[in-house]
């Protein structure tokens, strides 16, 4: 019998680098193990399909796909995209100078006299953000830094955002956010401190709406991306708090709804998009605008020593944008329950425009009024703020300088007169 001992060698061979050789053909994983022909890597060589004789054993070469990594910056931020994971990082600045002029009646630690002006510069915000998506598209993350906030009553205060937010379905028509994030309450408050048409928000916005706090919520849009709903369970009492301060919890909720539904409402940050963004860059030959509806419920009885207040809000808000255009406004109804006495009202509003004066809407000039009744069982109470302000957007809001002037007035009750005050703002803001 003749023996061909080139087969016999060949499936031994076979033998001894496969641990088995079936009589039929079947594929070599490149992973399974590695001969000559396998670098350091584990990555196959190029290589001619090798025959056993007995079975066909053969394995055409695999075209490793490289794996994606690119990096660009873009709008003030600093994008790195790869196969299983987005990231965007930013950095943003606001360095601001404010000159007072108080009221006759008041003297500014470190002046003088009663009436002197004082001016100061300060770093009003410093911003540090990580967000994107990881593994997959519909799994975002949200992570922001003040670094000023150390300096203040609360120093957990600088971590702002720290949130996961998932899309079961990955169809961007519903979402699940949980950590630390904005509640759903409230336009202006929603729309980020770097993109106010002012220095800074209103006096009735930061009344009403109180920003942060850590709970779960939910996002999602009906009829064609034209109703938004957001929900949401907090702890009611303010950001980075280790534990709640009562045994109750803070409950918002709001509906947005743009008729012509121009504008994706459910996007990957918790809130973007030119709906949330002041000023108007975006608009062309067809408006941007909606209507918001908002509802607050918190309990703050037995939080201190102090008569404690149990507070229902429910407020209305709207936006429009078109040639230049911005309009702004909200109203608030506030229904107070204080844990001894009668329960009270305390109501607010404000309205805000501004119109871009040249065609590359680059320069803008706005007003402001806000007012709002402290508590209205009391005569004279009311807080009022007339500002006007002027823009230059060198890089729309991530590189621009803004100046308004403002005036205070504040009610002292019955009999008590008011005080006025006034102040002159400058602010650059950069982000990176």
């Amino acid at each position: 019998m003749h023996i061909d001992a080139r087969k016999v060698f060949a499936t031994a061979l076979s033998l001894l680098l496969l641990g088995s050789v079936e009589t039929s053909a079947q594929d070599i994983s490149s992973e399974s193990r590695t001969d000559d022909r396998f670098g350091a890597s584990g990555n196959m060589q190029q290589a001619d399909a090798f025959e056993v004789s007995g079975g066909d054993v053969s394995q055409a070469p695999a075209e490793a796909k490289p794996p994606t990594m690119r990096i660009e910056w873009r709008d003030g931020k600093t994008r790195v995209t790869t196969d299983q994971a987005y990231l965007e990082i930013s950095n943003r600045v606001q360095v601001r100078y404010t000159h007072e002029f108080p009221d006759a009646s008041v003297q500014l630690p470190g002046t003088g006299e009663a009436g002197d002006s004082r001016g100061s510069f300060r770093i009003r915000r410093a911003k540090f953000k990580l967000e994107g998506w990881f593994w997959r598209q519909n799994l975002t993350y949200e992570v922001q830094m003040n670094w000023p906030a150390v300096s203040g009553s609360n120093p957990g205060a600088l971590l702002e955002d720290a949130n996961i937010g998932w899309d079961p379905a990955g169809e961007g028509t519903f979402r699940i956010l949980l950590g630390q994030m904005k509640v759903p309450f409230g336009r202006q408050e929603l729309t980020s401190s770097g993109n106010q048409q002012f220095v800074d928000r209103s006096l009735v916005s930061n009344e009403y709406a109180r920003g942060r706090d850590t709970g779960v919520a939910i996002q999602g849009v009906l009829f064609g991306n034209k109703l938004e709903y957001r929900a949401g369970v907090f702890n009611g009492n303010g950001l980075t708090r280790s534990t709640n301060d009562n045994g109750t919890m803070q409950y918002n909720a709001r509906l947005m709804w743009q008729p012509n539904g121009s504008q994706k409402l459910v996007q990957r940050a918790w809130v973007s998009g030119a709906l949330y963004s002041e000023g108007d860059f975006e608009s062309t030959t067809t408006p941007i605008y909606a209507l918001g509806l908002n509802l607050e419920r918190n309990d703050f009885h037995r939080t201190t020593t102090d008569n404690d207040l149990r507070s229902t809000i429910v407020g209305v808000d709207g936006v429009f944008k078109f040639m230049g255009f911005f309009g702004t406004g909200e109203v608030y109804w506030r229904e107070r329950t204080p844990e001894e006495g009668a329960k009270f009202d305390s109501n607010g509003w404000f309205v805000q425009a501004g119109q871009m004066i040249d065609r590359r809407r680059t320069i803008e000039a706005a007003f402001r009024y806000a007012t709002r009744d402290v508590n209205d069982g009391v005569a004279d109470d009311e807080v009022s703020e007339l500002r006007g302000g002027f823009n230059y957007y060198y890089r729309r809001h991530t590189l621009k300088l803004q100046a308004d002037f403002g005036r205070v007035e504040t009610q002292l009750g019955p009999g008590g007169g008011s005080r006025t005050d006034n102040e002159f703002r400058v602010q650059t803001q950069f982000a990176f």
